[in-house]
């Protein structure tokens, strides 16, 4: 495939320069692989985790596309200009929209209501609320005497049934939904507050100044556009549709709604996501091979043990050790087993049958499990081919229970670590019986 070819391509480069290639996994591919070409394993494993890696970014960069052009879709307005209200029955949206004017452009945020649902009204917590409603529509300022930022002039307020419908005498100050419009002298604003609950109706008057600023040019314009923009929403709340302020002055508005991109964002995620798959790979690679040394370690009473017991019938060293390969290599011809010590015995013995010398091929046998029992054991075998010992088989009936005492061991410490393991869900389950023996009882006491 010419996906495959490029990725050898980039292992090689990345072979030549020593870029993100670990030293330890050649060796941990070796030791999992013994006789197989390591060149070409160390090629496939990086080829492979570079796959893996260039399939989760380029799947998240798709994602964050799709994700880019919904966004970008969700921005056009119908006709340029149009907004699509709730129903009666949804909550009020907050909405972000552009105003493009030449090459200027304003945002503004802006509450846009669902169609008008009648409300209701309690009689007994009207007092409490007009004490109140100063400090609730108050915002950011410090006063209803001082007002210098937009004033809370909402539809509902959290905790009050009540619905309110502000009215302003001095629009170009405050606006009724609580817009400020700061001037070059002191407004005095009279803000009334129709303050509804089903059938029964309050009227609350309140003054607020506002105090002066002057304006620059283009903080003219966008209150000026904010004014527009206001008023249009607050004249079409019976309409399905919000049309939007088409111009300004006579100059035409560009408008786009303002929402939310988060295509970057899942971008970037997908590219960390790559690299730490990339990173992780070697972890994982690393602890398939310490499963498989604790796996040899367990083996290795059983590979002494017969080693003792083929060289106590009369067989040669070599021959044993050929006999007990080769049991089982016809074992996992039948069954279809694997065992990763039993592997490297018959890795030894092709090396015997390809002339390698019998002490040289104990010797790898022992480097390759690099476990200090295989060392300890290859040990033991070259020492007898070099002086030749009477003592071989006591030797190895010693290390068969050595080993055998070590895996008891072994297992009596898996068990505690096992049982350890089992006490949080013994407790939940200890937990869940109480709950079941607990109910009936305190049902049957009418608790």
């Amino acid at each position: 495939m010419p996906l495959d070819k490029a990725l050898k391509r980039l292992y090689k480069l990345m072979c030549r320069y020593n870029w993100l290639i670990h030293p330890g996994v050649k060796i941990d591919l070796e030791r999992l692989h013994p006789g197989a070409n390591q060149e070409e394993l160390h090629q496939n494993y990086y080829v492979g985790k570079l796959k893996k890696s260039l399939v989760i970014f380029l799947g998240g960069s798709l994602l964050a596309g799709m994700l880019a052009l919904k966004a970008a879709g969700e921005s056009r307005l119908e006709q340029g200009y149009l907004l699509h209200r709730g129903t009666v029955l949804e909550e009020t949206e907050e909405i972000v929209v552009e105003a493009a004017l030449g090459d200027e452009r304003e945002q503004f945020r802006i509450q846009m209501e669902p169609l008008r649902l009648d409300s209701q009204e309690a009689e007994r917590y009207y007092q409490d609320f007009c004490s109140c409603l100063p400090g609730l529509i108050m915002g950011e300022n410090t006063s209803l005497q001082e007002v210098r930022k937009d004033l809370e002039l909402s539809e509902n307020y959290e905790g009050y049934p009540f619905t309110v419908d502000w009215k302003s005498d001095f629009a170009e100050a405050v606006s009724s939904a609580g817009a400020v419009k700061r001037s070059e002298q002191e407004a005095e604003v009279l803000l009334t507050a129709n303050i509804s609950y089903g059938e029964m109706e309050w009227e609350h008057k309140m003054i607020v100044k506002v105090l002066p600023e002057e304006l620059s040019e283009t903080e003219r314009r966008h209150r000026d556009l904010e004014r527009l923009l206001i008023d249009a929403e607050e004249s079409s709340r019976e309409e399905q549709v919000w049309a939007l302020p088409e111009s300004l002055e006579g100059e035409p508005v560009q408008w786009s709604r303002v929402v939310e991109d988060n295509s970057l964002v899942l971008w970037a995620g997908a590219f960390v996501v790559s690299i730490v798959v990339y990173v992780l790979g070697d972890k994982d690679l690393h602890g398939e091979l310490e499963k498989q040394r604790e796996y040899m370690k367990r083996e290795y009473p059983d590979i002494v043990h017969k080693m003792a017991l083929y060289i106590g019938a009369g067989m040669t060293l070599q021959g044993a050790f050929q006999k007990v390969a080769a049991e089982y290599e016809q074992q996992k011809t039948v069954g279809k087993i694997r065992s990763p010590a039993y592997e490297e015995m018959l890795y030894t013995c092709r090396e015997l049958r390809a002339g390698v010398s019998e002490n040289d091929a104990y010797i790898r046998f022992g480097k390759r499990t690099g476990l200090q029992e295989y060392i300890r054991f290859s040990t033991l075998l070259t020492q007898n081919l070099k002086k030749g010992s009477n003592s071989l088989l006591s030797r190895l009936q010693e290390e068969a229970d050595r080993a055998l005492a070590e895996r008891i061991q072994m297992g009596r410490k898996l068990g505690e670590e096992a049982s350890t393991k089992l006490l949080l869900p013994m407790v939940l389950m200890l937990l869940v019986v109480m709950v079941m023996v607990m109910l009936p009882a305190f049902g049957s006491m009418g608790l």
